[in-house]
């Protein structure tokens, strides 16, 4: 029965004891009941006896050389999610500061939820604007109450306050003296070297750009989605990092190795280095590829690949990756020497340029045009000089190992074979289909016979519900009936 009873008992008190630490804003205790020199409720005891006497003392000094008021909470827990919410409706409960100034000033403590609040009124905001109480509180409160100690960190930040109000000029040189503090003060090289690196790969995107159009196309326009090859290639660029990124992320995560060595401040400059060679990388690849398609003249489309290269020299030193491009152009450039020797050796023969023809030349006949536009075949036309004889010597395309020479017409238009859906299969039954072979040219067709086409397979999936997480006794006084349009600042420890 004792036992029972002393379990009941234990319970009683954790429940009363957590009730009390969850503060609604009416139960706490106004510290001008106690009279009007006091401006601290500490309720829960987490400040000494001596530092909450040290605090009055500083907020009624406040008061008494500019009639500010500085009010002053530190409890364990309040009821509600939100800590500006909760302190801004105390704020205005007891109404803080001079009716007719405005000039009220509220910091909440809630330790067990490690966040602290400044609210400011109206009247306050000029000498302490949300950004010095946003430092005032990184510098001063938040490295004492890491450490636990809330009555060493509640004294720097109250005595920094009481300086700036008294003499509004050193809010000045607190600003200077924590500005080199500050986040981007302590990274300023890393943030020159970033905006450097920037500057450089901006240069030598243009500079790829200017030598793309003005010196090697030089005027002529560009085929395909030509406008968009600049965005394209920085769209690109920048979404291969952030997956390179986010991949690494992962890896992290699945290797158990901490993050914070991905998301160091000094690697950004070697993040943008990153970004910037692979978005020249594509910018590179991208205007070899305009320079192939502007190009219908093979020995033409050579030249203006050697004059880009050799006008890129200094790009590609910050795409060593590109510079594969320049191996297959070597070698593209060795497999052509044969293709420029004219049909024998009697010197008649001149080599037309196949960019000052019309596309559909009347020198080749229809199967040659045809297997140019299937890319199977590209051909060199060679005209003699003194008989005024034609030759069209046809040589493998990028396309060629698609087709092969047709039976019927002998063009080199005869595709792989391919499924033809004679029955579409379903997700119950197995199709049929038609294996065949057929010239793009004269459409002739050759059947290799049938064959089961797999049924459908339906993909798999699974829904997950949503759900969410929530994760001493004198004559009475009172506040001066301000309020506050929601200024100030916050964070955590």
């Amino acid at each position: 029965m004792m036992k029972r009873f002393f379990v009941i008992t234990v319970f009683m008190v954790l429940l009363c004891s957590k009730s009390r630490a969850q503060y609604h804003v009416e139960h706490i205790p106004d510290p001008k009941l106690n009279g009007q020199e006091y401006f601290v409720s500490n309720p829960d005891y987490i400040l000494g006896g001596t530092t909450v006497d040290s605090l009055n003392a500083i907020a009624s000094d406040i008061e008494h050389h500019t009639s500010a008021e500085f009010a002053m909470v530190v409890i364990r827990d309040f009821s509600g999610g939100d800590d500006f919410g909760f302190a801004f409706e105390l704020f205005e409960a007891w109404g803080i500061g001079k009716k007719d100034n405005d000039n009220g000033l509220l910091l909440f403590i809630a330790t067990d939820r490690r966040s602290y609040r400044f609210i400011t009124g109206s009247g306050m905001e000029g000498v302490l604007p949300d950004a010095l109480l946003r430092r005032i509180g990184e510098r001063y409160l938040v490295p004492y109450f890491k450490a636990g100690d809330y009555d060493g960190g509640m004294l720097e930040a109250a005595g920094v306050i009481r300086e700036v109000l008294l003499d509004p000029a050193k809010a000045g040189e607190l600003r200077a003296e924590i500005r080199k503090e500050s986040f981007f003060h302590k990274n300023k090289m890393i943030f020159m070297d970033s905006a450097l690196i920037l500057v450089v790969f901006i240069g030598l995107v243009w500079w790829s750009s200017f030598v793309l159009r003005r010196k090697v196309l030089k005027g002529k326009s560009l085929k395909g989605k030509s406008g968009n090859v600049g965005l394209t290639s920085i769209l690109g660029g920048c979404g291969c990092v952030i997956g390179l990124f986010f991949g690494s992320i992962f890896i992290s995560l699945f290797t158990g190795m901490n993050l914070d060595i991905l998301l160091r401040v000094d690697l950004l400059p070697w993040y943008l280095a990153l970004t910037g060679s692979i978005i020249l990388t594509f910018r590179y690849f991208t205007g070899s590829q305009q320079v192939i398609k502007s190009f219908r003249d093979e020995k033409n489309r050579l030249q203006a690949l050697k004059e880009y290269h050799r006008r890129m020299v200094v790009p590609l030193l910050f795409a060593p990756v590109a510079l594969v491009s320049i191996l297959k152009y070597r070698n593209r450039k060795k497999s052509m020497q044969e293709r420029f020797l004219p049909p024998d050796n009697s010197g008649n023969w001149e080599r037309l340029d196949r960019d000052k023809l019309k596309k559909k030349t009347a020198l080749l006949d229809a199967g040659q045009l045809k297997e140019e536009w299937a890319l199977s075949k590209s051909y060199e036309i060679w005209k003699h000089q003194i008989s005024g004889e034609v030759r069209g010597i046809g040589w493998k395309g990028i396309r060629g190992k698609d087709f092969s020479e047709c039976p019927e017409c002998h063009y080199h238009t005869f595709k792989q074979p391919e499924v033809k859906t004679i029955k579409p299969a379903t997700y119950k039954a197995s199709g049929k289909g038609e294996r065949i072979r057929k010239c793009v040219y004269c459409n002739y067709t050759l059947s290799l016979g049938t064959v089961e086409i797999p049924k459908k397979q339906r993909s798999s999936s699974s829904s997950s519900g949503g759900g969410s997480f929530s994760g001493g006794s004198s004559s009475s006084g009172s506040f001066g009936g301000g309020s506050s349009s929601g200024g100030g600042a916050g964070g955590r420890w």
